[in-house]
């Protein structure tokens, strides 16, 4: 495993180096993708697929997230927008369930005023986090939030040592009931094989832990999870992505942490409406 060119940002430095992580796609990409996703194999669009595929190894490599603007036409239908993305996810990896009865992609959307609440920064029990947006909420709200692990490590190292060395031992997130390893025990900010900052955090189940039998929570870790919360919620940590109708975001879960901001939605065909699908990657994208 070779080692990555890894960049740690601010809020401002990801908005300000966009080239490094956000591609357009143009109307004969989106055709040539769409005739061969319904074909169900690579010919007319293999440049677009080569393309694509280099400038998102490189940015998740090195920033941890890539975003294509444009992948599909949202005036299309939605089951070929999901055609799609299935068919240009092979070349990623392997499309692992997201709950007990087995579905591939989740919609997200408002549920119950759900949406009116925002959405913590945390991480999923994947490598990659593929969110395609049909509809954006049409109040302006629902930001995708990011913050980049190997940032917020850096600053809880110049600013608080004693923090970091805590947030660097084991911990018990007891996720009971969801889809995945039912209890996971990492460190909240690690080193990874390739020598880049990773980062395991799940705000509720880390601290319900205790509940469930895990073990207690001392106040040296309680005292960790403040630091590390002050961080995360800083202006200038978390960079606030608005995804329009059509684009696509892969977000490597071990690199960066995401979220969601709070949006008023407008029930019916205008609400707003996002897929997921969680990838677990093939040996030629495994970091």
């Amino acid at each position: 495993m070779g080692a990555v060119t890894e960049i740690g940002w601010s809020s401002l430095e990801l908005d300000a180096r966009r080239e490094l992580w956000s591609l357009p796609l143009g109307e004969r990409d989106r055709r040539l993708l769409r005739a061969d996703a319904r074909a169900g194999r690579w010919e007319s669009g293999v440049e677009v697929r080569d393309r694509l595929g280099e400038f998102a190894r490189n940015a998740v490599d090195s920033v941890g997230v890539t975003q294509v603007r444009g992948l599909v036409d949202p005036a299309r239908p939605e089951r070929e927008a999901t055609e799609v993305l299935s068919f240009l996810l092979r070349d990623f990896g392997r499309i692992v369930p997201q709950n007990g009865r087995g579905d591939l992609v989740a919609v997200l959307r408002d549920q119950g005023g759900d949406g009116g609440t925002e959405l913590g920064l945390h991480c999923d029990t994947c490598d990659l986090l593929v969110l395609l947006c049909l509809r954006p909420a049409f109040d302006g709200g629902g930001l995708t939030r990011l913050a980049s692990a190997r940032h917020v490590h850096d600053l809880i190292q110049r600013e608080r040592p004693d923090a970091l060395a805590t947030l660097r031992e084991d911990w018990t997130f007891d996720r009971s009931g969801r889809p995945g390893p039912q209890v996971v025990v990492t460190p909240i900010l690690y080193d990874r094989k390739d020598g880049t900052v990773g980062c395991y955090y799940q705000t509720r189940t880390v601290r319900s832990s205790p509940d469930r039998g895990g073990p207690e929570l001392t106040d040296r870790q309680w005292e960790a999870l403040g630091v590390l919360d002050e961080v995360l919620y800083r202006p200038e940590t978390a960079f606030g992505l608005s995804m329009a109708a059509g684009d696509l975001l892969i977000v490597r879960n071990s690199r960066v942490l995401h979220g969601r901001s709070p949006f008023v939605d407008e029930p019916g065909p205008y609400a707003r409406r996002m897929l997921r699908v969680w990838v677990n990657e093939g040996e030629e994208w495994a970091r």
